[in-house]
């Protein structure tokens, strides 16, 4: 609770400064110096975020001094956030702090994570699956880390954490492309691939995933998948989650990644990497024909 309301009270302060910056109350930034250097470096930090060229830590540090005004940081990216070298120069800036642990600003603080909840909730409309990738743009390993580290956030009834992630380098995607030789070539363009299978607490007598304990695994697992690809939209790099074990029998797949293919189970092959268009939220979806009216019941 006290949490949210640092956020709630820093996202607050921020709004007062820029309703006052302008005639009338006017939610804008124009005649006020100060919001409009926020504003450019808040945009030149975006763009550093964008492409994972700054750390997590060092990420939220930038944002917490540019909220709390910090003329030095505003400063350097007003003079350098559209060089080549601002990367350079703002890492240099933050790295005294992160290792004595200092913290700017705690309201600045509360308003970062705020902002990055909206990024998340964001992602939700921006993923698409994605079948043609931009080959040429690797995505970059932190961006896939914090993928993953955002995927074992998934409900998971009892902490099971039945998840297992297999990242799978060159080689190993080459083995799995060559399972099935007709889609051989398409799937040769996938730039990037993580197979994620469920070692489920508990299997029904025949070996499915059937019982209770069983089926709220795979839920479970399933959730981690959804994070994974989410986490992945967010930095605008586009997924597919192939359910269909590439056409082949989902135990082969588990075989070439080195599963234990008694204890788990396929969930899925997910396929990643920067779309040869960029996501968008605007980019059409496949229509639900149920919409949500149709699945809804609104009890009393």
């Amino acid at each position: 609770r006290t949490g949210t309301m640092a956020a709630v009270t820093a996202v607050t302060l921020l709004g007062v400064l820029m309703l006052s910056a302008s005639p009338g109350g006017r939610l804008s930034s124009e005649g006020d110096p100060i919001i409009n250097l926020m504003d450019e470096a808040l945009s030149a930090t975006a763009r550093l975020a964008h492409r994972a060229a700054l750390s997590r830590d060092e990420e939220e540090v930038v944002v917490r001094r540019i909220l709390a005004a910090d003329p030095a940081t505003l400063f350097l990216a007003r003079h350098f956030g559209s060089l080549p070298t601002f990367e350079r120069h703002l890492r240099n800036s933050v790295q005294q702090q992160l290792s004595s642990g200092q913290d700017a600003s705690h309201h600045a603080a509360a308003a970062s994570t705020a902002a990055a909840a909206i990024s998340a909730g964001d992602a939700l409309f921006l993923r698409r699956s994605v079948i043609a990738y931009n080959t040429t743009q690797p995505v970059p390993q932190p961006v896939v880390r914090r993928a993953l580290e955002a995927a074992i956030l998934a409900p998971n009834h009892f902490l099971t954490e039945p998840w297992r992630f297999y990242e799978c380098g060159p080689e190993t995607r080459s083995k799995l492309v060559a399972l099935n030789e007709k889609k051989a070539a398409a799937f040769a363009l996938v730039p990037r691939m993580l197979v994620i299978s469920v070692a489920a607490s508990e299997y029904g007598p025949d070996g499915s995933i059937s019982t209770k304990k069983g089926l709220e695994d795979y839920a479970a697992a399933a959730c981690a998948a959804q994070n994974f690809m989410l986490s992945l939209a967010a930095h605008g790099v586009g997924s597919k989650w192939m359910t269909g074990a590439l056409g082949v029998p989902p135990e082969a797949v588990l075989q070439v990644v080195g599963a234990d293919v008694q204890a788990e189970r396929l969930v899925g092959v997910i396929w990643f990497g920067f779309p040869a268009v960029p996501l968008s939220a605007s980019s059409s979806a496949p229509v639900r024909k149920r919409g949500v009216d149709g699945v809804l019941q609104q009890l009393p």
